[in-house]
């Protein structure tokens, strides 16, 4: 892996105060609230400094969290596009929507106006990805806190990110804990 420089800037909060965030990928666990323990899965995978491989991880890896995952694949640079290739059941439920197998820009989350640079960003660096706030994209207004994690599908590059939800929790995260790209 070819670890790219940061630039100091903070995402600022989108629509009705959601927060997109980027944080490094030593970031402590307990950062990220009831999905620390998530987020340790998948350190727990790291081979020396490579991120883990999505080949990975294990079914049983995930135990208690099996509804709440959703996996995103990158198929295509220009225009930037990404396939869901799991999207749990608990979504499903709460969110009225299957997204498996749909491309994020035909995604109801499209609406949101970060979520292309967002989803580039967190592979690109790489970088843990959060976001948390008020969810409208799917048609029902509820709270939620994500966390989105790197990893390399095929190759050393990361093309594929692993991400977990909890609904009724909006972390926030203040802007000294958070980095991104693109302004200096």
């Amino acid at each position: 892996m070819n670890a790219k420089p940061w630039k100091p800037f903070v995402v600022p909060q989108s629509g009705a105060g959601r927060q997109f965030g980027l944080h490094p990928l030593d970031a402590p666990s307990e950062r990220f609230g009831p999905l620390g323990s998530f987020v340790e899965i998948w350190r727990s995978k790291w081979q020396g400094a490579e991120l883990p491989s999505w080949s990975a991880f294990d079914f049983y890896d995930f135990r208690g969290w099996y509804g709440w995952i959703h996996v995103d694949e990158q198929i295509s640079e220009a225009p930037f596009d990404m396939r869901c290739r799991l999207w749990g059941t608990e979504l499903v439920d709460r969110l009225g929507i299957d997204e498996t197998d749909q491309p994020l820009s035909q995604s109801p989350a499209m609406v949101e106006h970060d979520i292309i640079p967002f989803y580039r960003n967190i592979l690109a660096l790489p970088a843990i990805g959060t976001n948390a706030g008020m969810v409208t994209s799917y048609g029902r207004v509820s709270e939620w806190t994500v966390v989105k994690l790197p990893c390399p599908g095929h190759g050393e590059e990361a093309n594929v990110i692993l991400s977990c939800s909890v609904q009724g929790v909006a972390l926030s995260f203040p802007p000294e804990q958070l980095l991104s790209v693109g302004r200096d």
